[in-house]
């Protein structure tokens, strides 16, 4: 996952923005997703699974880490007892982000959301929309703008 939100950071921020140092003082257009330290989601053991080599394309590693991580039914099916479990338990050694855990369940698992990308990936959906929750409820001590 950590692989994903890289690459997702990288996609909408330009070498020039990432090589500039921060002056909290500046106005940026960087992307949002810049400013929040967001902690890695993703358990070990199925980030590595999934990493060596890193499968190409904006869904087949994210697929993989949900596979892997017991988050998928099927390929098109999120378990949605299990994703939550996760984020909790995940939230348990993270305490600020509590809130924002509970706003990625509420707007992600709870309701079924799709990303649109050109190819229907459940788990790409679901990544997708668990990041843009927690940015949403970025804690203070996480933020870097």
């Amino acid at each position: 996952m950590k692989i994903l939100f890289c690459f997702v950071l990288l996609t909408y921020t330009s070498a020039d923005l990432i090589g500039q140092p921060r002056n909290n003082k500046e106005a940026t257009l960087k992307p949002i997703s810049t400013c929040c330290d967001i902690p890695e989601l993703g358990d070990p053991k199925p980030l590595a699974e999934c990493s060596n080599p890193k499968l190409p394309g904006p869904c087949n590693d994210v697929q993989c880490v949900f596979e892997k991580s017991g988050f998928l039914v099927d390929k098109s099916t999120l378990n949605k007892e299990t994703y939550k479990a996760h984020l909790r338990q995940w939230a348990e050694k993270h305490k600020d982000w509590s809130a924002a855990v509970e706003r990625a369940i509420e707007d992600c698992v709870d309701k079924n959301l799709r990303q649109y990308l050109d190819i229907p990936c459940t788990a790409y959906d679901v990544f997708t929309c668990t990041s843009i929750a927690m940015l949403k409820k970025c804690p203070a001590s996480s933020w870097k703008c």
